[in-house]
């Protein structure tokens, strides 16, 4: 009697048989896409600092009393629009340093075969 295992195992090779010969091109992409991680989430912390600054100076407008109500609504969505950017700049920098932890054997073993 055969099993699913035994089954499996033909399909199984020929995944392993992709996978060893386009490894290098994999970890490549897979660094790459990692270092998305990094720059998303340092832009998005760059724009959020932009957006608070401009926040605080709209809040100084309504504070001084020469706003409409257009403001209100700008510095309501702008206040959570910085909060919102924060959260996710420091969640796609968390996400960069796990991946980046996560695969460093990988990568080292790639540097180390040397570049095409």
């Amino acid at each position: 009697m055969v099993t699913d295992e035994v089954k499996e195992l033909p399909q199984l090779k020929a995944l392993y048989d992709e996978l060893w010969s386009d490894a290098r091109n994999m970890i490549k992409d897979m660094n790459k896409s990692i270092a998305v991680y990094l720059f998303a989430g340092l832009f998005s912390l760059i724009f959020s600092v932009l957006l608070i600054g401009n926040g605080i100076s709209n809040w100084n407008r309504i504070f001084s009393g020469d706003s409409s109500t257009l403001t209100y609504v700008y510095v309501a969505a702008e206040t959570f629009g910085s909060v919102a950017y924060v959260i996710y700049g420091i969640t796609l920098l968390r996400g960069y340093r796990k991946l980046k932890s996560r695969y460093s054997k990988l990568i080292k073993m790639e540097k180390s075969l040397g570049t095409e």
